[in-house]
């Protein structure tokens, strides 16, 4: 039997619902953001890179924080898979490229509206990263996998395709299934 992920056939994804709540708060939490960020409204400030977007049940989102809602419904999508609380505190400078704290440590999410799976250089603290696909009109947005920081950090760097930095990009093939990834426990509960 095949094996998924690990470089041999991408994982299956895990397909978790998304509400209307989930769309509403992301939302909510996306302008707070917004306007806590320090550079936001300032002189050069494009944006986000995501454009205005109508999101399920005709929710209108502009480019401003359309990237931060899609984002943020996909890790509210995560919390409720792994059975953890969203982090919703608005704070200036973000979370430190911590979404989320599983057992197995500190995790970031990456979502994607098309399934190309990218992490900006340098990568975030984070020990887990996981990816996740939703276009904004789906009923799911789909878990696809994750990856460890040293695994990601393998990868060799790719200059992006809309601005002047470099990404990391990681094939759906590389990608472990997510289901294991929740059952990883420290060291200290294993003993």
């Amino acid at each position: 039997m095949e094996s998924e992920g690990q470089g041999k056939r991408p994982p299956a994804p895990v397909l978790v619902e998304v509400t209307k709540g989930d769309i509403l708060s992301s939302v909510d939490f996306a302008r707070a953001y917004i306007k806590a960020k320090e550079h936001a409204g300032k002189p050069g400030w494009r944006g986000g890179l995501v454009p205005d977007l109508v999101l399920r049940w005709g929710i209108e989102v502009s480019k401003d924080i359309a990237g931060t809602v899609i984002g943020k419904v996909a890790e509210n999508a995560m919390c409720r898979l792994a059975g953890v609380r969203l982090d919703d505190v608005i704070r200036s400078g973000g979370d430190g490229g911590k979404d989320l704290l599983l057992p197995c440590g500190t995790t970031q999410v990456k979502t994607s509206r098309t399934g190309v799976h990218l992490v900006r250089v340098p990568a975030e603290r984070a020990d887990w990263f996981v990816f996740a696909t939703w276009n904004g009109t789906a009923s799911h947005v789909a878990i696809d996998g994750y990856i460890s920081r040293p695994s990601l950090i393998r990868h060799e760097p790719q200059p992006s395709r809309r601005g002047s930095w470099m990404n990391y990009e990681v094939s759906p093939s590389s990608l472990y299934p997510i289901r294991s990834l929740l059952k990883i426990r420290p060291i200290r509960e294993v003993l």
